[in-house]
Order: C-alpha cells, then structure tokens, then sequence
C-alpha cells in the first residue's frame, strides 16, 4: 500500500514512474556514448589510422569520462550470476571498499586486481 502522507519527501507512485523513465532514458543514453566513444578509438587503432600511443591517450581518456569498469567492482562478469554482479556493485560502492582494495594490493603485490 502506498504512503501517501504528504510530509513524505519521498516521490508518490507517479513521480517514482517519472524518476524511473528518466533513468531509463539516461542509462540508454550513456550505454550509446560509452559504447560509440570505446568502439571509435578501438576501431581507429585497429584499421591502423591511430598509433598505439595515440590509442593508449585515448583509452585514458575513455577511462577518465567513463570509469574504469562498466559494472563498478565487477572486473569480468561472464559466468556470473545477476545476484553475484549485484552484490560486487554494492560492495564497490561502500565507503571503505578503496581502502580494502588497496590492503588486498598492498598484501599481495602480484595482483592487480582483486
């Protein structure tokens, strides 16, 4: 049932359905520039029009806009399942996930990623 006190500063059914097309519509969006951004430098450098230290300039660049991973905290999801990707997301996303990742390298130098 929903709550619909209106002290609530939380959005109502039709804001929350608004709140979800807009996110939808963003996440499209940025999965069509991320994707379009990523296959033009790879596609310059693999046809032999950009150097590889031009392509190593751009993939720094592609890292710096986007991220260094698709699914944050998740290096190579085949094989996992939805609930596993989800459970690495929000462990990346909590506040001292740098810091244990940078235990983990720290502990074990001949990992790069843990």
């Amino acid at each position: 049932m929903a709550d619909e006190s209106p002290d609530s500063d939380f959005p109502d059914p039709k804001g929350m359905q608004k709140w979800l097309e807009d996110e939808i519509r963003d996440i499209m969006k940025a999965a069509e520039l991320r994707t379009r951004d990523a296959a033009r430098f790879v596609g310059r450098y693999s046809s032999g029009e950009i150097s590889r230290e031009e392509a190593a300039q751009l993939s720094y660049e592609y890292a710096n806009r986007w991220g260094d991973d698709a699914l944050r905290g998740v290096f190579h999801s085949k094989g996992m399942t939805d609930e596993e990707i989800l459970a690495r997301i929000d462990e990346a996303r909590s506040p001292d996930f740098v810091e244990r990742l940078l235990r983990k390298r720290h502990d074990n130098p001949d990992k790069k990623r843990q």
